[in-house]
C-alpha cells in the first residue's frame, strides 16, 4: 500500500509538470507569435503563465530552449492539418497530382486560419539567426518538419509513376531536371514566404492591399498545381 501510495504521488506531480509545461508552451507560442521573441522576456512568459520566473527556469534553462519547444509545438500543430487527409482511405486512393492538390490545399487553408503560426516561424527563424544555435539543438524540431517533407515526397515521387504529374510535359528543363526534393522545397519555401507576409504585414503598404491576402494564396498554389501536371 505505501508504495502505492508514493507512486500515485509521482504519476500526479509528473501530470501537474507535463501540464505547466503544456501551459508555458502554449502562452509563449502566443506572446512570440504576437510580438516577436526577442521582444518577450522571460519574466513576462512567467508572469502569463502565472508561475514564478524560477520554476519558469527550472522548466527551462535558457530561453532557446523554450522558443525551440515552441517551435515543435507549432508544427505538431499544423501536423494535425494534415494527418487528418492522409491517414484517410480517400486520399490514399488519390493519384499523386490529387494527393499534391488536396496537401496544397491543406496548405492554403492554413495560410488563411493559422495565422500565428507563419509569424511565430518567421520571428523563429530570425531568432535561431542571430542567436546563432547549431544545428545540433535543432535536430528534435527538423525530425517534425521532415514528417510533411516525406508526405509531399511521397506524392510527387507517386505522381511521376502513376503519370498524373508530368512537370510541365517536360517543357520546361529546368523543371523537368528537378528532384522531388527540390520542387517539394521550392514550393513549400514559396508558400511560407507568402503566408508570413501575410501574417506579419499583409497590409503594410498601400500597394499591399491591391490584392485580396486569399486571392493571393489562391494563384499561387494554382500556379504551382499547373506546374505539376
Amino acid at each position: 500500500m505505501p508504495m502505492q501510495a508514493a507512486e500515485k504521488r509521482r504519476l500526479e506531480q509528473e501530470n501537474l509538470r507535463k501540464e505547466r509545461i503544456r501551459g508555458i508552451i502554449e502562452c509563449s507560442f502566443g506572446l512570440f507569435a504576437e510580438n516577436g521573441i526577442e521582444n518577450i522576456s522571460m519574466s513576462e512568459i512567467a508572469e502569463q503563465s502565472e508561475i514564478g520566473v524560477a520554476s519558469l527556469y527550472r522548466y527551462f534553462s535558457t530561453k532557446e530552449d523554450l522558443a525551440i519547444e515552441v517551435a515543435i509545438y507549432a508544427w505538431n500543430l499544423e501536423l494535425k492539418f494534415f494527418s487528418e487527409l492522409f491517414d484517410s482511405e480517400q486520399y490514399k486512393a488519390f493519384s499523386g497530382f490529387e494527393q499534391m492538390k488536396a496537401l496544397l490545399e491543406v496548405f492554403e487553408e492554413a495560410i488563411i486560419s493559422q495565422r500565428s503560426f507563419f509569424s511565430y516561424i518567421y520571428y523563429f527563424d530570425s531568432f535561431v539567426k542571430k542567436e546563432k544555435i547549431v544545428p545540433s539543438r535543432l535536430e528534435k524540431y527538423e525530425q517534425v518538419i521532415s514528417s510533411v517533407n516525406n508526405i509531399m515526397i511521397n506524392a510527387l515521387d507517386k505522381g511521376k509513376k502513376d503519370g498524373s504529374i508530368t512537370l510541365g510535359g517536360g517543357r520546361n528543363d529546368v523543371i523537368a531536371s528537378a528532384s522531388d526534393e527540390e520542387i517539394y522545397f521550392t514550393l513549400l519555401h514559396s508558400l511560407f514566404c507568402l503566408g508570413q507576409k501575410l501574417s506579419i504585414s499583409a497590409e503594410l503598404l498601400a500597394m499591399d492591399r491591391a490584392v485580396e491576402p486569399n486571392k493571393q494564396i489562391r494563384l499561387l498554389v494554382n500556379i504551382m498545381l499547373e506546374s505539376l501536371r
